[in-house]
């Protein structure tokens, strides 16, 4: 009997410590399979993508745990892509979705507000915070002032240089509202991401502003697409 429970018990612990790391392996999936679309995706499937309404649901975003990763991870979208977020000095490389939902949160950067225009006023993304710096935002709070951000809707790259980091309450909605963009004198992109955790109320937030703009094109190399 004794031998029994102990079995029991090692095998629950197993699956206990094993747990821990399904949402970072179904994540690591999600994201390959992601960036396999960008790489396919057509400018006309984007521009399509681009047509559609978004779901902006703010309530249901969740802090990130294997019930609602293997749940959201199955609940991607292809339609929700709509461009490509590059951020070479961070190892940063993700899809941008349209839409704040979690599915799309866990397989890329979220755009924050509807209507908004690559290279163009306030250009906010939003992904979730991971201790592995490789997957989702978890590598964004190590941003620098300048430090390139390119993104591009495969007609034309959008290139920024981060001129600021913050840390501010969850509630400070003025960071991706066009008055920042204005403030500035400048179109800006606003990266933002929890601050370690979703539970303390705060999030970070790395600025750029633009600095240049140029047309994409496809490379016949083995390295990324056209964002050089």
């Amino acid at each position: 009997m004794k031998k029994w429970i102990s079995s029991v018990l090692i095998i629950i612990g197993i699956i206990l410590i094993g747990a821990q790391f399904l949402p970072d392996i179904l994540i690591k999936n999600r994201a390959k399979k992601s960036i396999e679309i960008v790489d396919e995706i057509t400018v006309e499937q984007i521009e399509e993508n681009n047509k559609k309404d978004g779901v902006y649901d703010y309530s249901s975003i969740e802090e990130v745990d294997p019930g609602n990763v293997i749940t959201e991870t199955y609940q991607f979208e292809d339609e929700n892509v709509i461009g490509q977020l590059i951020i070479e000095d961070l190892g940063i490389d993700l899809p941008i979705l349209k839409g704040v939902t979690d599915a799309n949160m866990l397989a890329g950067a979220a755009t924050m507000m509807p209507d908004i225009k690559m290279g163009e006023g306030n250009y906010p993304l939003a992904s979730h915070y991971r201790k592995d710096p490789n997957l989702l935002f978890g590598n964004l709070l190590n941003a620098e002032e300048g430090m390139t951000v390119r993104i591009t809707d495969k007609v034309n790259v959008y290139e920024y240089e981060i001129y600021e980091t913050a840390i501010v309450p969850e509630t400070a909605l003025y960071m991706i509202e066009e008055g920042q963009a204005e403030e500035r004198g400048k179109p800006i992109i606003s990266l933002m991401t929890c601050y370690y955790t979703s539970k303390n109320g705060k999030r970070f937030f790395a600025l750029g502003e633009l600095v240049d703009s140029y047309p994409y094109r496809m490379k016949n190399t083995e390295e990324r697409v056209g964002i050089e």
